[in-house]
């Protein structure tokens, strides 16, 4: 079938358009490659965070007064990723549920990413630390101590407003411990990111992470969760895996310190937006904000994380994957707004440019995020390199050059690269990247 393209900026797209071609790789996005109608404002504004302009097929394309969208369920069927949840049952569409934050903080850069980078480390092992003690309590049958892995949350919070790009970087090391409890603690971190992008105030992002960190204390119980060696595919194998959310909630309801958001939170972070969940089956705007940024950061966690995941995504397949679940598995807005928080690079990512070198992301600036700063590691034959500076964007701009762009992002641990030495062997002439 012959194709018409006509170029078309961002702003100018209605309704009923088909996006046939972008003006940056396909694969540097997570849309599908097939191209796609625009469907709803939220297309038009997730593709905002990509591109300046795309082509639309003008064969395909409709007026916005005939076209009509599609079933919100039959959209999503095109993706089989499932993160081991069942099929929802429900036949009746899925009536899309918007965001409301009554009034969105709108949060700035307080201090350089040097200067927090230091405190979030110190914070991320203090947070472990409390993890852990409450975990080993709760398996000894003792007096459990939620106070501490309370405060420790709400001094992660702090940093993640003043500069969420180090706690960022802090996820991407290697930490001793065990997986499971890093899990929990990089889940309330994703948290807390996600619901910076969209506006929630510093007391309810609070709230939101002390709910996101206290998730799976249900699986803290079970004896082989300690286990440094275990991995996501075993704990769901394991008949109590479903009862997790109930074994927490009998726990925590013992507190009277915790809210009832807090609560809600835990009770409803394993419900799906197509109801395909559990314990409840609820659905859409049945489950409460909270718990729908729980359930995604933990599908996101889960789908990263070399040591729980024997096949871990890169961060921009994760969000491909997640961004094809679109009001199926959580709503459109949520992965979108997690999305424009994280960009398909987060710093920490290590990624391939097509001249077969080897970097890792350290800058997320929302105007270059498709040509980032990156600290060079491995040459075309992967052999270690004395670290250097890349700025993309500067590189691109001298026409002389061949242009270098990102090929595509590798799962964490790729090459053996252990990011938690780089800023400590950092050599002087980098010392402006961390400034």
């Amino acid at each position: 079938m012959a194709t018409f393209q006509r170029k078309i900026a961002i702003g100018d797209l209605t309704l009923g358009m088909y996006v046939s071609k972008l003006d940056c790789p396909w694969h540097m996005t997570p849309f599908p490659i097939q191209g796609f109608y625009i469907d709803s404002e939220e297309d038009v504004t997730s593709l905002a965070g990509f591109c300046q302009f795309v082509f639309i097929d003008t064969l395909r394309s409709k007026s916005p007064q005939s076209y009509k969208p599609k079933d919100v369920q039959s959209k999503n069927s095109r993706s089989n990723t499932n993160n081991n949840v069942n099929t929802a049952p429900a036949n009746e569409p899925i009536r899309i549920q918007k965001i409301l934050v009554r009034h969105p903080v709108k949060y700035e850069i307080k201090v350089s990413f040097k200067k927090e980078l230091k405190k979030a480390q110190t914070i991320y092992r203090d947070l472990d630390r409390s993890v852990t003690a409450m975990a080993t309590q709760l398996q000894n049958r003792t007096e459990v101590d939620i106070a501490s892995a309370v405060d420790s949350t709400k001094l992660a919070v702090a940093s993640i407003v003043r500069n969420p790009d180090a706690m960022i970087w802090v996820t991407k090391m290697k930490h001793e411990g065990t997986p499971l409890y890093q899990h929990a603690i990089n889940c309330s971190i994703w948290a807390a990111i996600l619901g910076r992008e969209i506006g929630l105030s510093e007391q309810k992002l609070e709230i939101l992470t002390v709910g996101v960190v206290l998730c799976k204390v249900g699986l803290f119980m079970l004896p082989s969760s300690s286990s440094a060696t275990i991995q996501f595919s075993d704990i769901r194998e394991n008949p109590l895996y479903k009862k997790h959310v109930t074994l927490a909630l009998k726990l925590l309801s013992q507190s009277k310190s915790l809210s009832k958001d807090i609560i809600n939170t835990v009770a409803t972070h394993e419900e799906r937006f197509n109801g395909s969940g559990f314990p409840q089956r609820l659905k859409n705007t049945e489950i409460p904000l909270f718990g729908q940024i729980a359930g995604l950061v933990d599908y996101y966690e889960t789908s990263i994380n070399s040591q729980l995941n024997a096949t871990p995504l890169s961060p921009s397949d994760a969000l491909s994957a997640m961004y094809q679940e679109r009001d199926h598995l959580f709503q459109s807005k949520l992965i979108e707004s997690f999305i424009q928080a994280l960009g398909l690079f987060p710093p920490g990512t290590i990624v391939k440019l097509n001249n077969q070198h080897v970097g890792v992301v350290t800058s997320n600036q929302k105007s270059k995020r498709l040509q980032p700063e990156l600290i060079m590691v491995l040459d075309e034959n992967k052999n270690t390199i004395k670290h250097r500076l890349l700025d993309l964007y500067a590189y691109n701009q001298s026409p002389s050059d061949e242009p270098l762009e990102i090929e595509c992002c590798l799962p964490a641990g790729s090459y053996d690269i252990d990011i938690s030495t780089l800023y400590r062997k950092t050599p002087s002439f980098l010392s402006n990247l961390f400034s």
